[in-house]
């Protein structure tokens, strides 16, 4: 193992800025654990543009790489920071994972259970590490209301979890981020598996798993996309509206509710029930609290977002810091990577492995496949893939 870990951008599109910009902030904090080598994309013109921003900020200019064999061929890097449209997530993983890198691939970790599956096998096989980006749950006002919430019970036992956001914004069907997104078989879902997947992923880290999930979707807009990848065109297919029910085993129930198709005003809220008041997210609500929250007594005063993040700061060992917050960062995307590579570096199991990243998509799928079905599903089901209707033709069409 080299000194620092040797990691390939691989994918220079629009999230892999932000993957640059987290790089960026715990470098300048005073990490040296890491460097990225390579950047790859078919695009060489996006990958030309990642490398040269990527040496501003470390002073080495990755190699650039139009096609993964020659990445996987030159030896330059031992890791993977995949930043790729949904589809690709599992064969690209899957042939990094066999070409002997670490690989951290962006949320959702596969686009079914089943490709999630096959990267978790892959990655055991190769004896690699497979890590999911996720960056909501790190940042440090999420950390803390995820505590506030879960640890220090500071509004008691959580009764119900209601979620709501309404409002009227279809997207560009003629920009290329948000025209593969309005297709199930490259998407593999609507926004319950983009967007949605942030604050899955968050409602297991403060409440564990679920138990059983009755979701109603629908899709009002059907407009024909073009210039898709393969395909050419299709109808856009994906949820842009549904009604969620959670339920906990011992715990709450959670409502979950959205649409980008109703017209009007919109209107979004996040609130925490619990037996002693109620926490309000004060952010997007699918990013569970990166905004900060308000948390509200029924018998006292209550306190601001900057009073639970200091509490929680106190209840923190110094090692707790360190890992949770490395250099004192503070960016959920630089967090990410620096757990993935101190994961590879110390041989320790990365926050969040394959099998956490494929835990937070069955819940999503969970509400895909009880809409399908048009009854209630256990969510134990989903994740074991003893239940796939609505995954069938997704892999049956990339032959997972």
């Amino acid at each position: 193992m080299s000194e620092k870990v040797k990691l390939a951008l691989v994918g220079c599109g629009g999230i892999s800025g932000a993957h640059v910009n987290g790089y960026k902030d715990i470098y300048n904090l005073g990490c040296r654990e890491f460097e990225y080598t390579a950047c790859c994309d078919v695009s060489e013109e996006s990958a030309k543009r990642r490398s040269e921003e990527i040496a501003g900020i470390q002073g080495t200019k990755p190699a650039v790489f139009k096609d993964l064999g020659s990445l996987i061929k030159s030896g330059l890097a031992e890791a993977a920071d995949i930043c790729l449209p949904h589809w690709l997530h599992h064969s690209i993983g899957i042939e990094l994972l066999e070409g002997g890198f670490h690989v951290m691939v962006e949320k959702p970790v596969g686009i079914s259970i089943k490709a999630s599956k096959k990267m978790i096998e892959a990655a055991k096989k190769a004896g690699k590490i497979l890590a999911t980006g996720e960056n909501v749950r790190r940042y440090t006002t999420s950390r803390a209301f995820r505590w506030a919430i879960s640890s220090k019970k500071l509004i008691g036992d959580i009764k119900s979890v209601d979620i709501y956001s309404v409002g009227y914004g279809p997207f560009d069907v003629n920009s290329p981020a948000m025209k593969w997104r309005m297709v199930k078989l490259f998407t593999g879902g609507g926004m319950i598996m983009d967007s949605g997947a942030h604050f899955t992923d968050m409602i297991l880290y403060m409440f564990g798993e679920p138990d059983e999930v009755y979701c109603v979707m629908e899709t009002h807009d059907t407009r024909t996309v073009e210039g898709l990848p393969i395909v050419g065109s299709a109808p856009a297919d994906v949820e842009d509206a549904w009604h969620a029910l959670i339920r906990y085993k011992n715990g709450p129930v959670v409502s979950w509710t959205y649409s980008r198709s109703f017209p009007g005003p919109g209107m979004s809220y996040g609130r925490y029930y619990g037996s002693k008041g109620i926490i309000e997210d004060a952010g997007f609500v699918f990013h569970c609290f990166q905004g900060g929250g308000r948390v509200k007594f029924s018998d006292k005063e209550g306190m601001s977002s900057e009073e639970v993040v200091n509490l929680y700061k106190a209840s923190l060992s110094e090692d707790e810091k360190s890992r949770l917050f490395p250099y004192g960062c503070g960016d959920g995307f630089g967090i990410e990577i620096w757990d993935f590579c101190n994961a590879i570096s110390t041989g320790r199991k990365p926050d969040l492995d394959g099998e956490a990243g494929m835990k937070a998509k069955a819940l999503c799928e969970a509400c895909y496949e009880s809409s399908t079905l048009g009854k209630s599903v256990k969510y134990d089901d989903v994740l074991s893939g003893k239940i796939c209707n609505y995954q069938k033709t997704i892999d049956e069409y990339w032959k997972i």
